[in-house]
């Protein structure tokens, strides 16, 4: 039974979750770091969110016994890096989700080229061309991808006795034919700009293809072009204008999120909706359906094709690369990232395709239609700027609302917004000492220390629980806009949990989480070991890699078993319900607690307080 418990207001954030090197703002000084395990050669990656971390931490530390890798969680966007080598404080190997070559563009000279490598060769050149700059440069390249494209509810189509569409007349013949059977033909969540921006290149995707639409994206991603070209462009924003007219996408679907889509498609109410693989399998429709997933169709094109985003991308610090035995094996460890057992590590739902010619990633049975699609390679990388993210929701929503009459407005609006100057962003707080991101077995984590201890505070309660690498890195001493604020806690995977617990049930928490062997939050090495806000560790080191926790103090004495304290634990759900709620059966919880980056805004700039000083919460003998 799920409790929200009394006397918390303001309930804690999404803790931070975001490790990787950090940063600070103008005049910041930068910490000394601890010089790396001697014999052991340091290298970090960072890690773009907590499906990473669980799919390659120990993976990699098996694989590479040799290297004390230092793990830490990255904020989920370029601009990040680029706040980072403006710091001279890139990480050795960089992952990110969400991408696209020009946002990434002011990290070129700070990455290593891959063009000439072989892991670059491994590449099919279809997609290989969406990573290459004008110059010839590939400074990034791509994990296996989501599919993106139109899941239609097979048994609905037959018990209608509607042909399931094989082209774009087809496609929309079906949305009248179950419009008039009172059940919607089809329906997206176009609430979230994402989905603006793929159904609006799914549907034009024959323009984006043709010689001239890769030639505009490869000048565009470069940065030698800020617009949209008018030649490519307008037959996608004509092809858009079709689809709204002719499956009627009224006013009333720019409201409609993820859940509201879903329950409609499960409920036997809608036919078809943009989705991704899984949801072939997560949202099957009513008991017993079953669903598959059509391309993408285009009015000139008789087959079409699927859209694809991957899992991550990858690239390498230009400055780790110079010394030629490093370079060799930060380049092994990315081959290992994205060979057939590297890429089968996040690929296990099955839902996933491969840009690489020596890996083959088993689909779902569902999914077999997609088959002749890859073999022909006719999956498109979705073209994902920061600006087509913001300007396809503005320009699709106007669209559909009627607001943008032709697409010719629908163009020009696109440009406009595109060529607007970003506002200059103000300087929100001053963070007056820096802290170390390094481990050490005396302090822990004095970073991740300082930003917890913090966050206790703020939401006064007892004690705080989460691993290290959800901190992004280093702590600079001085200024700090909103944005490089956020930049300081992972936002994106963290679930925190407020609980009620015994010093019995605390020492349970912590041993429970030692004896992890594999999963969410399971300790791989020093760099994924727990901060303890509130409470210190006496813990020691197995001979096995692994550890075991010798006793619990609280402000250096015994913790009391027969206390009860309230706990904050930081990570992602299947963590914190398998430990807390199955294992140990814990009923006195709440999730409704606010994400760590608005907290720690909240008190460092709303109410002017300042961070905390980081304690030594561990000891390893």
């Amino acid at each position: 039974m799920k409790k929200t418990l009394t006397g918390h207001i303001g309930i804690l954030p999404c803790l931070i979750f975001c490790l990787m090197l950090l940063f600070g703002g103008g005049g910041s000084e930068k910490v000394i770091s601890v010089p790396r395990e001697q014999g052991r050669e340091k290298v970090t990656i960072a890690l773009w969110g907590n499906d990473l971390l669980q799919s390659y931490a120990e993976y990699l530390c098996r694989r590479f016994p040799e290297v004390e890798f230092k793990f830490v969680l990255a904020t989920n966007s370029t601009d990040y890096y680029r706040y980072r080598l403006e710091h001279e404080d890139l990480p050795d190997i960089l992952t990110v989700r969400r991408f696209a070559m020009k946002d990434a563009a002011v990290l070129k000279d700070g990455l290593y080229d891959l063009s000439n490598t072989e892991l670059a060769d491994s590449y099919y050149r279809t997609y290989l061309d969406s990573y290459t700059y004008e110059d010839g440069t590939i400074n990034w390249l791509p994990a296996c991808a989501e599919v993106d494209s139109i899941i239609a509810n097979r048994t609905l189509f037959q018990e209608q006795g509607i042909p399931l569409p094989t082209d774009y007349d087809s496609f929309v013949a079906a949305c009248r034919a179950f419009e008039a059977r009172g059940i919607r033909g089809f329906a997206s969540d176009f609430r979230e700009d994402y989905t603006c921006m793929e159904v609006l290149q799914g549907f034009g995707i024959s323009s984006l293809l043709s010689m001239s639409g890769r030639e505009w994206r490869q000048k565009y991603e470069s940065g030698s072009v800020q617009q949209l070209d008018r030649a490519v462009w307008l037959p996608v924003f004509q092809e858009f204008f079709q689809l709204k007219e002719q499956v009627g996408l009224g006013a009333e679907a720019i409201a409609l999120d993820y859940r509201q889509v879903s329950d409609m498609y499960r409920q036997g109410r809608l036919a078809m909706f943009r989705g991704i693989g899984s949801d072939t399998i997560d949202c099957r429709g009513r008991d017993g359906d079953e669903s598959v997933m059509l391309p993408y169709f285009a009015s000139g094109d008789k087959k079409g094709w699927y859209l694809t985003y991957p899992a991550f991308q990858v690239a390498a610090s230009g400055k780790s690369m110079e010394n030629p035995e490093r370079k060799k094996l930060i380049l092994n460890i990315m081959q290992a990232m994205l060979s057939q057992e590297g890429q089968n590590n996040i690929s296990h739902g099955k839902n996933m395709v491969s840009y690489t010619k020596d890996v083959k990633l088993e689909l779902l049975p569902e999914l077999d239609n997609l088959r002749p699609y890859i073999e022909e390679n006719k999956m498109y990388i979705r073209l994902a700027s920061t600006d087509m993210f913001k300007v396809s929701k503005s320009v699709v929503h106007g669209i559909i609302k009627g607001e943008l009459k032709t697409p010719q407005e629908a163009l020009e609006a696109f440009n406009e917004q595109m060529n607007a100057d970003p506002a200059q962003e103000p300087v929100v707080v001053h963070i007056d000492k820096g802290y170390s991101h390094e481990f050490t077995s005396q302090h822990g984590n004095q970073a991740a220390s300082a930003i917890y201890n913090t966050i206790r505070k703020k939401l006064a309660v007892d004690m705080v629980f989460v691993q290290s690498c959800y901190v992004s890195g280093d702590i600079y001493a001085g200024d700090y806009t909103e944005r490089q604020l956020s930049y300081l806690t992972h936002t994106d995977a963290a679930w925190p949990m407020l609980a009620r617990l015994t010093g019995d049930q605390v020492y349970e928490m912590v041993e429970r989480t030692f004896a992890l062997k594999s999963g969410y939050g399971v300790i791989s090495n020093d760099s994924t070991l727990y901060v303890s806000s509130g409470f210190e560790m006496d813990i020691a080191r197995n001979g096995d890699g692994s550890y075991k926790l010798n006793r619990l103090t609280r402000n250096g004495k015994e913790l009391d078993r027969n206390g009860v304290y309230t706990i904050i634990l930081m990570g992602d759900r299947n963590w914190t319900n398998q430990l807390m709620i199955t294992k140990m059966g814990i009923t006195d919880f709440s999730y409704d607690i606010d994400k760590c980056n608005v907290q720690l805004y909240d008190y460092l700039v709303k109410e002017g307080g300042k961070l905390e000083e980081p304690t030594d919460y561990i000891t390893i003998n």
